[in-house]
């Protein structure tokens, strides 16, 4: 693979790590759980099973999200990495 095709894929790789960590870690793990909470509370509808499920969700929300980048950005300097094909 070219250099420049593989510099390409590596940033398409890490950009793509960064957009799911956001999306699953910040978004479906934080800020969904806490609008549920807020929404139970002031609707009168939070349960105990509610908050301690939306609890656990909101703590391993940055893990999760980390994980998920930290893995695409090693995959992309692997592929960065990858030495050069001789054609």
């Amino acid at each position: 693979m070219k250099k420049n095709a593989r510099n390409a894929l590596a940033i398409l790789v890490s950009i793509l790590g960064t957009v799911l960590g956001l999306y699953i870690g910040g978004y479906l793990l934080f800020a969904r759980p806490v609008y549920w909470l807020v929404i139970g509370f002031t609707g009168g509808t939070l349960t105990a099973g509610m908050l301690l499920i939306n609890v656990i969700k909101i703590f391993i929300a940055s893990t999760v999200g980390g994980a998920i980048w930290c893995l695409c950005d090693i995959i992309a300097s692997h592929i960065k990495g990858l030495p050069e094909d001789d054609d």
